[in-house]
Parts: C-alpha cells; structure tokens; sequence
C-alpha cells in the first residue's frame, strides 16, 4: 500500500561494500589475464578505459556487460570475456554494508523501498538473489529498464512511478555526480554513502545504515 514516503537506494557501493565490488571485479579480471596470458595490468587498464565509457553512456546508452566486451576487445582483440564467470564472481564476493538488513527491516512497513540501479537486469537479478535481498524492495529499477542511467532524470522519474508518485523521497547513493546531484535536481532528499567525509550536495554524509536510520526522519520532518 502506498504510504506517501519512499527511501530510493544506489546498489554497488551503497548497499554493497566498496571492497567486494573490487574484489569481485579482480578476480574476474585474475580469469581474463590467466586465460590469455597477459601479463601487463589488467585491472587498471580496464578501470581507465570502462570509466571513460560509462561516462559516454549516459548519452549513448549500452549494458555494463556490453562496455566490458568494448573494454577488452579495444584493449586485448579478446572476443571472449566470461560472462558468466563474471557473474558467479559477483554472487561469491559481494558483501552488504553492516546494518543493511537491520535498516531495510525498519523501514519497509513506513516507506515504498525502491533500488534504482545504472546495473544491468541479469546482473542484479542473480546478485540480489544471492545476497538475499531481492524480497526487501517493492521495487527495481535499472538503467536497462529504461536505457538511460543516472543521473538522467528518467531513471528517477520511473522509480517515482513504481512508488506510486510519493510526495517524500529519501535517496542513498554513492557517486557524487550520477547518484546526490541527480537527485537533489529531482528534489529528493539526498544521503550520500560515504567511506570518507567527501565535499557533497548532499543533505548528510552517513558512513553507514545505522546513521540512515538515526537521521532521515529527522531530515523529512524538516521538509
């Protein structure tokens, strides 16, 4: 039942840790290098140049999935890049943040819970499902969905009309740019998730869930 309030959640980085989702990325890289016996550094490599493409991305739209075949085909000639390895490596190591459970658990009876992810639909089926959190949302919105990413306003604008349109939005994210700036420009409150103490637009820095869950009725009732 619509309940007028909604709490918008980023996945990689937000949700999960920003040691497994590298973790998990370098290990499925660990794979390409042994396969094809390339010996320079695979990783960095491939972080620099998927960067520049992801940026490119939010005006000429293809799945991550896609980028890491234009990333090591343009860097390697590699055809081949295991995808399903690339998944499993994901299911195996990504871990959540510490009190997620506990945070989501909380608020699902007083908020529409809404993931909206740049990630792809098979990538965040099978690693929600392995994490065990895919019954948490009401709602998952990916970038595939709509074929545009943060911080594209039609992203937010569809998770909006999963949540039944609420006059509250709270959202957690992590990236500066795609996640905080994009939705301060929708007029979401926004937290941003962060490791550190960054310079952000944000309304409130958190470290945490259970900062989120100290602070954002706080935020909404100063609406």
């Amino acid at each position: 039942m619509p309940t007028g309030k909604a709490i918008f959640l980023d996945f990689s980085n937000t949700i999960t840790t920003v040691e497994s989702e590298n973790r998990s990325m370098s290990l499925w890289l660990d794979l390409i290098m042994e396969k094809y016996r390339l010996k320079e550094d695979v990783l960095r490599n491939f972080a620099g140049a998927r960067l520049k493409k992801l940026v490119d991305r939010e005006t000429r739209f293809r799945t991550f999935m896609q980028i890491n075949h234009e990333v090591l085909s343009e860097l390697y000639g590699i055809s081949e890049i295991f995808e399903e390895e690339y998944y499993r490596s994901h299911e195996r190591n990504l871990r959540l943040r510490p009190g997620f459970v506990d945070f989501i658990e909380g608020a699902k009876n007083d908020y529409e819970i809404v993931m909206v992810t740049d990630a792809d639909n098979i990538y965040t089926e099978r690693t929600t499902s392995a994490l065990g959190i895919d019954k948490y949302f009401d709602s998952i919105v990916t970038a595939e969905m709509v074929k545009s990413p943060k911080p594209d306003p039609r992203i937010f604008r569809a998770a909006l009309k999963e949540a039944h349109d609420p006059p509250k939005v709270v959202f957690i994210g992590d990236s500066e740019r795609r996640d905080i700036e994009g939705a301060k420009k929708m007029g979401f409150i926004a937290l941003k998730m962060d490791d550190h103490s960054s310079s952000t637009v944000a309304d409130m820095t958190i470290h945490n869930f259970s900062d989120a869950s100290r602070e954002i009725e706080k935020l909404l009732l100063g609406l």
